[in-house]
């Protein structure tokens, strides 16, 4: 099942299994929809470590989505980071994101750790201060 943890908002986690149903695909969607809606900043960290990748249909969808809220989520959505095992992913995604930019600032990372370092700051310079929590990945926020 896809998990998408939004108790420490504007930190959303998505977390992805190894595979999952069309269902549970569009219903992982019209979650996510949910957050520029609210017209709040928001950072998104998707841990796709051991995860599967979508298929077509399931990408095709995910593209429809995205064009249609692309207006609310380049005002809302400040960043994506998503993080893969896989140093291979990591650069095939970076390769596709130079051919087709994203519309918000999005990065692969190898940690969750490296992930919420980079939102954190991007969510500072967006928001003007820092992200109030990790959530799961509390025990690995640096002490300032």
């Amino acid at each position: 099942m896809i998990r998408v943890d939004e108790s420490s908002f504007p930190l959303v986690v998505v977390s992805l299994p190894a595979e999952w149903s069309d269902a549970e695909w569009e219903a992982y969607l019209a979650h996510v929809r949910s957050f520029p809606a609210r017209r709040e900043r928001y950072v998104t960290l998707t841990d796709a470590r051991g995860a599967g990748t979508p298929n077509a249909a399931q990408r095709k969808r995910a593209a429809e989505v995205m064009a249609e809220d692309a207006a609310l989520s380049k005002r809302f959505n400040v960043a994506n980071a998503l993080v893969f095992e896989s140093a291979i992913l990591r650069g095939m995604l970076t390769a596709i994101t130079w051919l087709t930019p994203p519309p918000v600032p999005m990065q692969t990372f190898a940690t969750p750790r490296q992930a919420c370092e980079w939102l954190d700051g991007l969510f500072a310079q967006a928001a003007g201060h820092a992200l109030p929590s990790w959530g799961a990945f509390a025990a690995d926020r640096p002490r300032t």
